[in-house]
Parts: C-alpha cells; structure tokens; sequence
C-alpha cells in the first residue's frame, strides 16, 4: 500500500504540513527537522503525489523548455544545467526542439501554454521581437538572445556577444594578424549572430584596418555550413596572407576546420581560427580550438532558477535582465 504525507508525518512525529513545508520549501523548517522528515520519507519510500500536489496549490511544477537545435551541444549543455536546477526544486522539464523555425517556435509556446506549464525557457528563439513580446500568463525566460524593453511577464539571461566578439578580434591583432575572415551566422534571425559580427568588424576598424582587410561569409550555424563555406574560400585563398578566420559558432568551425585538413592546409600556420561557444568538444578537436566561452552552465542554472522563484514568489518580470560574463579560451588553432 502507498504511504501518505499523513504516514511521514506519524513516523517523524511532526504535522502533515511541516512534511508539506519540507517538500515544498514554501517555509523554513530547521535543518535537524527536515533531515528527520527525509529520513521517515525513506524508511517509508514514499513518493508525493505530484497531480495531487498540483491540484492543491494550481500548478503544474513543469517547465517548458525549447531550444533552436538539440543537436548542438551548447543547446544540450544549457539543458542538462537546467534540470539540475528543476531537479533540485522538484520541478519537471518538458523539452522541445524548434528546427530553428521560429514559426514552431510560436506554436510551441501555444502547445506549453495549453498543457499547463508554469513558465517557459525559450532558448536563442528567432521569433521577431513583437512576437516575443507577447502578453502571457505564465512568465518566460529568454536565454542567449539580448534584452528588450518589455512590460510583459518577460526575463532575459545572457552574455554579451558584441563585447566577447570584438575581444576575438582584438586577440588576433595583438597576435600579428592582418588580414581577417569572419563567418558570420543568420543575422537576420538570429540578433546574437548580428551582434557576434558587429563586435568582431567595429573591433576591427578600431584597430586602424579597412573593411577590405575582413572577407565575411554568412553560413548556418552547423557543421555542413562552415565545412562548405570553408571549401568555397579556400579555392582562391592565398597562403601568404596568413588569415585568421572567426567562425562565430564553433560546431560551424568543427566544419571549418575539417575543410581546411581536406584542402592540405595547416592550422595555424596557413590559416586561424577561432570559434565561439566554447561547446565541450572544441578541446579536443585537433589542433585545439581557441574560442569564446558562452557560458552554458550560468545560462541554464541561472535562467531556471530565476523562473522558478518568479513562479513561487508569483513576482512578474517585466523585462528583467541578466547578462553574464563569458572570456577567450587560447588553444592551438590561432
């Protein structure tokens, strides 16, 4: 037979809502007096009832959670540290996956909203900016994308692209580069990869170079993408110009750099490159790659843990912001 709160409370000689205040961490109960409440909770393996829960106090304790593409590790990695966090405060993820379609993107937050989640994440959505701003019922995260001014129930987390893209150029000049490639990423639907070019270019230009010293391609941020638009370059690309190249993705510089291995050029001696993301493969490709570090861990255990005391405290956002440092990671590409 299933054990009951009423159970707990019997064995850990405390009333039923000291049990419930320990579950819920709505109150403070002492440490010594939740541990002795764990332990009865164990001896009886109990499990709350979650639906039972949810009746009671009108939420559902599940997130929504969507990301552009599950198949890049910096999206994968936002969302393990995004469990962990709902784990930790008995909350459910549902996760969905966009394709980097924005108009499934609007129909994910119809589907979130009519299931009954208590808040959404919405990873790096490229969704127009009055789109995002929508009058919702439950408050919203925004991740990775940079803020708005907003009166809606909306919070922004993120790094500052713009900055952490000039440092990259910035880096190569004091490297002895002169000449620059910059693939930039779908700035027409994605603002971070608009921002990741105007801060490498504005950089650039502050260090006394022309825009004819910088060749930018524009690509997807997918490996097929920066392995054919490397290929492109490189049927032309004189060797004794010695390029840098700023790859603003680096599962689009993964693509960059088998291109280049294929086309018999050494990295970095012919060409460098550098990548953005800092995904946990990039140590490891061959040579090393230099990159930024979009910090996936502050995103996603920041970015839940704000929504979820939003949704406890019942506080709205109204356009909230958090922007969190990312730094240059030197490996052997440059």
């Amino acid at each position: 037979m299933r054990s009951t709160i009423k159970d707990v409370a019997k064995l850990a000689n405390v009333s039923t809502a000291t049990v419930s205040n320990v579950l819920t961490k709505k109150k403070y109960v002492s440490p010594d007096l939740a541990e002795k409440i764990r332990q009865a909770m164990n001896e009886l393996n109990y499990k709350p009832n979650t639906i039972a829960r949810s009746l009671k106090v009108n939420r559902s304790f599940n997130i929504g959670l969507m990301v552009p593409d599950i198949t890049n590790p910096f999206f994968g990695e936002i969302v393990k540290y995004a469990e962990k966090v709902a784990h930790k405060e008995n909350y459910q993820i549902t996760l969905c996956n966009s394709d980097n379609d924005s108009k499934r993107e609007n129909k994910l937050i119809d589907i979130f909203l009519s299931a009954g989640m208590d808040g959404i994440i919405n990873v790096a959505p490229r969704m127009k900016q009055r789109q995002l701003n929508q009058k919702l019922n439950i408050p919203m995260i925004i991740v990775d994308r940079p803020h708005f001014q907003t009166s809606e129930n909306i919070a922004f987390v993120y790094a500052d692209n713009y900055i952490s893209s000039a440092s990259v150029a910035q880096y190569f000049v004091e490297r002895g580069y002169r000449k620059f490639i910059c693939f930039a990423g779908p700035i027409e639907d994605v603002p971070n990869a608009y921002k990741r070019l105007s801060g490498f270019l504005d950089k650039i230009k502050e260090c006394g170079f022309s825009e004819e010293d910088c060749e930018v391609y524009y690509c997807d941020f997918t490996f097929d993408s920066g392995f054919e638009t490397m290929k492109k370059l490189l049927k032309n690309y004189d060797i004794s110009e010695h390029k840098a190249a700023f790859i603003s993705s680096d599962i689009t510089a993964w693509g960059a750099i088998e291109a280049v291995k294929a086309h018999h050029l050494r990295i970095p001696e012919d060409i460098a490159i550098a990548g953005y993301d800092n995904i946990y493969f990039s140590r490891f490709l061959h040579p090393g790659l230099t990159t930024v570090e979009n910090p996936t861990k502050e995103l996603g255990t920041m970015a839940t843990q704000l929504l979820i005391d939003a949704i406890n405290s019942q506080k709205r956002f109204n356009g909230n912001y958090v922007v969190v440092s990312s730094s240059l990671i030197e490996r052997q590409s440059t």
